[in-house]
């Protein structure tokens, strides 16, 4: 698209593609896509019924890959070893501390077609918004709209605003999100309505969602706090009153991963894909050294190494250094 100051900006990396969405030339959203072989949400692929999970609900399937997913409902006559036709309706995740979350699947029609489900272009092309594509040898129109600062708040789960924070904990039930400041408390509540609204589409923040917000004990204050959470919530998704105690209650369709859940699964893999992405954009020539912390250079695959090599056309090695902090990568 000729005008970027609506839609998608897609950027294709090493190990991961990324978008910015844009409205009025303000960041609206943000998606990444790591390659790590996970079924997408919308595929469709046959499965091997390994063991019930729930007699006669649930089961657990084994996907082409090797993957796990959990099956419901759990089709009548179904028996261990045969195949079933599945549809994920969510991607498998990675909870804090690193345990691994199954995706969920349905059953599907025998007739339906086996699919990957769509991957992010596809899905953004599918939506009707302009994509514009963006490239390494192009200036990073990414860090002119915030991509950097947005990134650093989904790793902390610390969202600052005038008067204010949001602080966001991921756990196995929900995401929590935490309103904090100095401000009188309907005045913070007001500001944070509105963060938090944003926060959700920004991050892609979905399913069960708690929100404490300050103590009011007003019931026209907590209705007038939720009119501003309706008033900026574009996603679409449903909302409990907020009670006595501040706490607000939002649930939505979940079909994959946060950024957040994303960018908080490992530290390592962030700084290897972080340190790619500043690699491929080097402008040196000659042979590339990447001085990093173990740690990262674990995560830094020869597939990766060769096609940075690839695209940059210069021989490039890796120096280990336990010197140097796992964010802390630099490209020579």
């Amino acid at each position: 698209m000729a005008d970027v100051a609506n839609g998608w900006l897609y950027e294709a990396g090493i190990g991961e593609n990324r978008a910015l969405r844009l409205e009025d030339n303000m960041l609206l959203q943000i998606r990444v896509e790591r390659a790590d072989g996970r079924a997408r949400a919308g595929a469709v692929v046959d499965a091997k019924f390994t063991r019930q999970w729930v007699a006669g609900k649930s089961g657990i399937v084994t996907l082409p890959d090797g993957q796990e997913a959990l099956l419901q409902p759990l089709p009548k006559g179904l028996t261990e070893g045969s195949l079933v036709r599945v549809e994920i309706v969510r991607a498998a995740m990675i909870e804090q501390g690193g345990q691994a979350k199954r995706a969920k699947a349905r059953p599907a029609d025998i007739d339906s077609p086996l699919c990957e489900g769509p991957a992010l272009l596809a899905e953004f092309a599918a939506s009707g918004l302009p994509v514009k594509q963006v490239h390494a040898h192009d200036e990073d129109i990414f860090s002119q709209h915030d991509w950097h600062e947005a990134i650093e708040q989904a790793e902390t789960g610390r969202i600052d605003f005038a008067g204010g924070n949001l602080l966001v904990s991921l756990t196995p039930a929900m995401t929590l999100i935490d309103v904090d400041g100095p401000l009188a408390p309907f005045e913070l509540a007001k500001r944070a309505a509105k963060e938090v609204a944003r926060a959700l589409l920004r991050f892609d923040i979905s399913g069960n969602i708690g929100v404490d917000f300050p103590t009011l004990e007003a019931k026209a204050e907590r209705a007038a706090v939720t009119a501003v959470f309706d008033q900026h919530m574009t996603a679409n998704c449903e909302r409990t009153a907020i009670n006595g105690f501040g706490f607000m209650q939002i649930v939505s369709r979940k079909v994959r991963p946060s950024l957040l859940e994303i960018m908080q699964a490992n530290r390592s893999i962030n700084a290897a894909l972080k340190l790619l992405r500043q690699a491929e954009r080097d402008r040196g020539t000659g042979a590339m050294l990447l001085a990093v912390h173990p740690a990262v250079a674990n995560k830094l695959t020869p597939s990766l190494l060769d096609e940075l090599a690839r695209r940059t056309g210069r021989s490039v090695s890796i120096e280990p250094r336990g010197d140097i902090s796992i964010d802390g990568g630099s490209t020579g």
